[in-house]
C-alpha cells in the first residue's frame, strides 16, 4: 500500500536541510519524530496526515494478523488511496513545469527513487524465504517480479486471488496490488495535471483540473459499482474501479485550494496570512469526530462493497478536509508516536505481509507467536526507511532524470532476477545433496 514523500502544514521554519547529493531532506528524522522533538522538516510537512497513515496501516496489520480482531481494517487501504491522491496533488502544485518533459520526467524520477528501492529489497529477500519454503514457487514469484513493474494488481486479477480467502494469505507478494494501482495511477494524472495547466494558471488551472478528474471520478465509481455486481476481483484489484479514490483526495485538495480563506491562527509577528498552493485551507468541522466514525467504520463487520469502501473514503474526505492547528483530532493524530508509524508506513506495509505469508508457510501465527512477529515487522521496516527508503530517495542517482528512470526499473529486474537465481540454485544444490545422503 503506498505511501509518499512528505509534501505535505508547517512545522518548521527552517530551510530544509541538504541531504548528499544535493535533494532536499523532505521528511523528518525518524529519532526525533519518535522523541517528539522539534523536527527540521520542509514547510509544507503536516505530521498529522503522517499520523493517519499510521491509522490505516495498523488497522490493515491488524486485520492481516486476524480478520476478526478488526473486521474491517482492510479499509485502511482505501484511507491510503486517498492520501495519497490529496498529497501527490500538492506536491505537483509545488512544482510548476516549463513543458510536459520536464513534467514527467521529474515526476516519475521522484516516484522511482521513492518506491522502488524499498520494494525491491522487500521482494528480493521475501522471494529468497519462499523458496526455502515453498516446493514450487513460481506462480508467486511471478506475481513478485510483475511488482518492479507496478502490474501485480493485473496478474493477481488474472488468476482470479480473492483478496479475502486463504489461498490470498500463502502469496506473500499479494500487498504489492495496491503499488499497481497507484502506478498506473501515476501514468495518466500527471498527464492531467499538464493539459489542465495546473500550477501554472493559477485558479484556472485548479478550476480546469476539477473539471477534468469529476466525470473521471464519477466514471470510475459507476465502474466499481458495476464490477461488483458481475466481478468482485476486478472491482478490488483494478485502477478503473479503483480510481475515483485517489480522485476524490485529488478533488479535495484542489476544493481546498480554491477556498483559500484565511487560515486560523497567526504566525509569529501576528499578521493573518494565507495558505500557499501546498497548504490548502480547511474545513470548519470536527476532524476527530471524522476519525472515530472511521476507526467504528473499521471495527464493523461488513464486507467488500459499497458500503464500506464508501464510507471510509467519505470519511478521509471529511478528515483530511477539516484538519487545522488547534484542533483535537489535528494534535492526536500528530503525537509522535503515530507520526513515527507514518514515516515507516510503506516499509512497514510491504515488511508485515511478508512477515505473515511466511510464517503461515511455517510456524503459523499464535498468540505466542504474534509478538515475535511485530518486531520482526517494524525491524525490517524500520531498518528499510533508515537505511532503503530514505537515503535512496534523497540521493540524486543521475543528472539526467530519464537515466534514473530507465536505470532504476532495469538495475532493479537484474538483480531481482540474480538474485532469485542464485536462490534457487542454492536449494537445488541442497536438495540434491539430501538426496544423495
Amino acid at each position: 500500500m503506498t505511501r509518499t514523500p512528505g509534501e505535505q502544514p508547517a512545522v518548521s521554519s527552517k530551510r530544509p536541510a541538504k541531504a548528499r547529493g544535493g535533494a532536499p531532506a523532505d521528511r523528518p528524522d525518524l529519532r526525533r519524530a519518535l522523541r517528539g522533538e522539534s523536527i527540521n522538516a520542509p514547510a509544507t510537512y503536516r505530521p498529522a496526515i503522517d499520523g493517519l497513515r499510521a491509522v490505516a496501516v495498523l488497522a490493515v496489520i491488524v486485520n492481516h494478523f486476524s480478520a476478526r480482531l478488526l473486521p474491517g481494517g482492510y479499509l485502511g487501504v482505501d484511507v491510503f488511496f486517498v492520501i495519497s491522491g490529496f498529497v501527490i496533488t500538492g506536491s505537483l502544485a509545488q512544482r510548476p513545469a516549463g513543458s510536459l518533459s520536464d513534467l514527467m520526467l521529474g515526476f516519475y524520477s521522484r516516484r522511482i527513487r521513492r518506491l522502488l528501492p524499498a520494494l525491491l529489497l522487500c521482494v528480493v529477500v521475501t522471494a529468497v524465504a519462499l523458496c526455502l519454503v515453498n516446493p514450487d514457487p513460481g506462480l508467486m514469484l511471478g506475481v513478485g517480479w510483475r511488482a518492479l513493474f507496478g502490474t501485480s494488481n493485473l496478474i493477481l486479477h488474472q488468476l482470479a486471488v480473492d483478496y479475502f480467502r486463504p489461498a490470498a494469505e500463502l502469496n506473500p507478494f499479494t500487498q504489492t496490488w495496491t503499488l499497481g494501482v497507484e502506478e498506473q495511477f501515476y501514468l495518466l494524472f500527471p498527464l492531467l495535471v499538464w493539459f489542465s495547466g495546473f500550477a501554472r494558471h493559477g485558479r484556472e488551472g485548479n478550476r480546469r483540473l476539477r473539471w477534468l478528474l469529476i466525470p473521471l471520478v464519477l466514471a470510475s465509481f459507476g465502474v466499481f459499482l458495476h464490477w461488483l455486481s458481475v466481478d468482485q476481483s476486478a472491482a478490488y484489484y483494478l485502477l478503473p474501479g479503483r480510481f475515483w479514490e485517489l480522485g476524490a483526495g485529488c478533488l479535495l485538495f484542489l476544493l481546498l485550494q480554491r477556498a483559500d480563506p484565511l487560515r486560523p491562527g497567526r504566525p509569529e509577528g501576528g499578521t493573518p496570512r494565507r495558505p500557499g498552493p501546498a497548504e490548502p485551507a480547511a474545513w470548519p468541522l470536527p476532524p476527530l469526530l471524522a476519525l472515530a466514525g472511521l476507526v467504528v467504520l473499521m471495527a464493523v463487520p461488513l464486507p467488500f462493497g459499497v458500503v464500506p469502501v464508501g464510507g471510509a473514503v467519505g470519511l478521509t474526505v471529511l478528515l483530511l478536509g477539516s484538519l487545522r492547528p488547534g484542533t483535537a483530532g489535528q494534535t492526536l493524530l500528530s503525537q509522535p508516536p503515530l507520526v513515527f508509524l507514518g514515516l515507516i508506513s510503506y516499509s512497514l506495509y510491504l515488511w508485515h505481509w511478508s512477515v505473515l505469508s511466511i510464517s503461515r508457510w511455517t510456524i503459523g501465527i499464535h498468540w505466542w507467536s504474534a509478538p515475535i512477529q511485530v518486531v520482526l515487522m517494524l525491524s525490517a521496516a524500520i531498518a528499510s526507511y533508515k537505511w532503503v527508503e530514505t537515503p535512496l530517495r534523497k540521493k540524486i542517482w543521475f543528472e539526467q532524470k530519464w537515466r534514473t528512470i530507465s536505470g532504476g526499473i532495469g538495475d532493479n529486474s537484474r538483480f531481482f532476477l540474480l538474485s532469485i537465481g542464485q536462490s534457487i540454485r542454492q536449494l537445488s544444490l541442497c536438495r540434491r545433496q539430501r538426496f544423495i545422503e
